[in-house]
């Protein structure tokens, strides 16, 4: 556990350095742990270090995981790619949802909210990286999507996600990111009953210092917090 506990030092201590960079207050930025590759075992190691949020990528694993951990203060965070007939698995667990990329799935949630009385807060991820493989409403599209279902008493939409692609070049990563703010921004404008610009999640463990200093709200970490020695 203490390999866990330095990890986590120390990326938290890079956070902290990446908001002093950008003029930001300490504490502006929130570290989600992204636990795909991890069990239950290396979780709760991390949980015992302080780490409270975490992330999962595909729905079985979510619900198997937050099972095993049921008794701990877990926030769970769901954050791959979600088909439809998966949503029965993310809905009920999650705090967080940051991979919604279709109207499809917008409308799913309204439907479970409808069904279960409860909101499962998500983000509308955005397609910023020109990578094909990639998901997301498109850049040109993403404003008008928000506005088609800002009023939604059904859903409880809290911003946006966004993945750079990867590359080495900084300044490509950057234009990334900060496209991603300024669509931020400007969805500040059309805020309704369910639309609110809270979070700004952008930014994982090789490129999270830039999406910090070009406005992220939310990191998604893995590797630099469960790093084994020598790894």
């Amino acid at each position: 556990m203490d390999h866990f506990a330095g990890n986590l030092e120390k990326v938290k201590a890079r956070i902290s350095a990446a908001e002093r960079r950008a003029g930001r207050p300490g504490g502006s930025v929130k570290l989600c742990a992204v636990s795909k590759t991890v069990d239950h075992c290396a979780i709760a190691a991390m949980h015992a270090c302080g780490q409270q949020v975490f992330a999962e990528n595909r729905p079985q694993s979510l619900r198997d995981k937050s099972v095993l951990l049921q008794q701990a203060r877990v926030s769970w965070h769901f954050i791959g790619t979600l088909q439809s007939n998966k949503v029965k698995y993310v809905f009920p667990v999650a705090d967080l949802v940051h991979s919604i990329d279709r109207r499809e799935l917008l409308d799913q949630f309204a439907i479970w909210h409808q069904k279960s009385g409860r909101k499962c807060p998500i983000l509308l991820e955005v397609h910023i990286s020109g990578e094909e493989a990639k998901q997301g409403f498109a850049c040109e599209e993403i404003l008008s999507v928000i506005e088609d279902y800002r009023e939604n008493e059904h859903l409880d939409i809290r911003g946006l996600m966004g993945m750079a692609p990867f590359v080495a070049e900084e300044d490509i990563i950057r234009s990334c990111f900060r496209r991603l703010h300024e669509l931020f921004e400007k969805s500040r404008a059309l805020q309704g009953a369910a639309y609110h610009a809270l979070e700004l999640s952008m930014g994982m463990s090789g490129d999270f210092e830039i999406a910090i200093e070009e406005g992220a709200t939310i990191v998604r970490i893995g590797t630099a917090l469960f790093a084994l020695p020598g790894e």
